[in-house]
């Protein structure tokens, strides 16, 4: 009798994942939306390297994958990074030494097909060892580091995000989540994005026609209409995780008085704390992170997805708005630039100039949001709805790694390369091992704790859509640790974008453009001078 064919296997290692929504975000549903593609789509089994408590995970799909032997979680080392700046963040310890042994034990025995990592610090480490086993790698970067508080205010932390982006060109492919970032990238720090992440929907809840809710979508906007003292012209909302970069604050100031806006989602930061605190009788903030049936149901309740963050690489959430049937009015900034063609499926605003957004909403809400851009909406809607994303990832990420990886290693001096490879992250281990033991050690602010329990990362504070029992805090308590809170301006004191202002209307040129419908199959940015307006950012 011939022996069953071997599953094909993909290693994932990650520091984003469910539960890790809060701080992890659109990033987390990415990679669970990936290893859906793998396990289901493809055939794949899964080895999912991550410090996250992946059991907490209240997705149906997870506990059958595991149950059924399809997904092996090897629980990891990680490490919480408490900053004043930008809050409390975790991320995987690549120098930990049983992180080490694991991946060893699985690149001997299992020998994956392909590796997947997402913005693991130092994931150099990661690429020499798998070139060493010979297996190709896919790594994607998922955020332009260089912006964030905490690295512009650290040497060694700007050290550390430069060879993170440079050292890509040991990986088989670097992947980008939108072409715009990727060009952005590109004429920033002169990284090259090989290929692009097909659009996610990581629930299966957002392949169904919109018209199926009707209903509910009526209820819950009955259920908002009562929280209002007056009928609003239209409902307007936001979804997602709240922090600083996401400017929900200037939402809250932009909305037009005889209109509504609804706030949902949570943090783990006094940002988010700050959003429960306003005063305007037009604004419900509802503190949950809601599950896919519900964000469908809440999406297609409003009239109109609103968004003012300009730290997007893609924007899930548009996709998922798109999805519903639901128009969008976002900041003509980085991944929001993907999908949107202003005026033609949905809209542009800049929310920098809350008085001028206000004026804006007003007149999309004056001339109806839905009718003026139906057709267009509806259609790239029903593209993310009917597309096939485990053929897609396979067409733009998988195929192309495996064809690199083979034209790479056929030369004769391929033994020799493997050999040099794993000396070089002997080398690096050693090192990077004692260097990253003292910064442990020794760091203030932003400060570093080694999390005691292998695969432990939970969200902070329980959620109702994600009941941990052990929460962030409870982790730090039993390691003998104290969370530090980070102290964060007041709500009215936030001006953190607002300090980088773009000239939104010589840059990118959004009122009174002329477009033709976008290309559906996989649309490109809408907007002309692109790499200009990269150019400009990166000053």
């Amino acid at each position: 009798m011939a022996a069953p064919e071997r599953r094909r296997c993909a290693m994932v290692c990650v520091q984003a994942f469910p539960p890790l929504l809060k701080v992890a975000g659109g990033v987390a549903k990415r990679y669970l939306t990936l290893c859906r593609a793998l396990i289901d789509g493809l055939g794949y089994k899964v080895v999912l390297v991550t410090p996250v408590d992946v059991k907490l995970a209240q997705d149906k799909d997870v506990k059958r994958w595991l149950s059924d032997g399809l997904l092996i979680h090897r629980p990891a080392r990680g490490v919480y990074l408490q900053t004043d700046a930008d809050g409390n963040l975790m991320f995987m310890d690549v120098f930990s030494i049983v992180n080490t042994l694991k991946l060893l034990q699985e690149l001997v025995t299992r020998k994956p097909d392909i590796i997947f990592t997402d913005d693991v610090p130092l994931r150099v480490s990661l690429f020499l060892l798998a070139r060493a086993f010979h297996v190709p790698t896919v790594a994607t970067t998922h955020t332009d580091g260089g912006k964030i508080k905490t690295t512009k205010g650290s040497r060694f932390l700007q050290g550390i995000w430069a060879s993170h982006l440079y050292t890509t060109r040991l990986s088989t492919i670097h992947a980008s989540v939108s072409k715009v970032f990727a060009r952005c990238m590109q004429t920033k720090y002169g990284v090259d994005m090989q290929c692009t992440w097909p659009p996610i929907l990581w629930s299966a809840d957002f392949r169904e026609d919109p018209a199926r809710i009707r209903q509910e979508a009526a209820d819950k906007r009955a259920e908002w209409l009562a929280s209002f003292g007056e009928k609003p012209k239209a409902i307007m909302l936001f979804v997602g995780r709240w922090s600083v970069e996401k400017r929900i604050h200037l939402l809250i100031e932009s909305v037009p008085d005889d209109c509504a806006l609804v706030i949902c989602g949570d943090g783990v930061s006094d940002y988010a704390d700050k959003l429960t605190q306003h005063s305007k009788a037009n604004i419900l903030v509802s503190r949950k992170m809601l599950n896919s049936a519900q964000l469908r149901v809440a999406y297609s309740a409003a009239d109109l997805f609103v968004s003012a963050s300009d730290f997007e690489t893609l924007g899930n959430t548009v996709v998922e708005a798109l999805c519903c049937g639901t128009p969008v009015a976002v900041q003509p900034a980085q991944g929001h630039l993907e999908f949107v063609v202003d005026d033609v499926n949905s809209y542009f605003v800049d929310f920098d100039d809350t008085a001028e957004a206000k004026k804006r909403l007003g007149m999309i809400v004056a001339r109806g949001p839905k009718a003026h851009v139906a057709s267009q909406c509806d259609a790239i809607g029903k593209r993310f709805r009917d597309q096939d994303f485990p053929a897609e990832i396979h067409a733009q990420l998988i195929q192309p790694a495996m064809d690199k990886f083979a034209r790479d290693t056929s030369g004769w001096y391929e033994p020799a390369v493997r050999v040099l490879s794993l000396s070089a992250w002997a080398a690096l281990w050693i090192v990077m091992r004692i260097v990253t033991r003292l910064l442990y050690a020794l760091s203030v602010n932003p400060r570093y704790e080694i999390i005691g329990q292998l695969g432990s990362a939970a969200e902070q504070g329980g959620d109702k859509t994600n009941e941990a029992a052990d929460s962030f805090e409870s982790h730090l308590k039993a390691a003998g640790m104290q969370l530090r809170r980070p102290a964060l301006m007041a709500l009215g004191q936030i001006d953190v974008a607002r300090s980088n202002a773009v000239d939104y209307a010589a840059r990118f040129m959004v009122r009174k453009r002329s477009h033709s419908a976008p290309d559906l199959s996989h649309a490109t940015p809408g907007l002309e001078g692109l790499r200009a307006r990269c150019s400009t950012q990166s000053r």
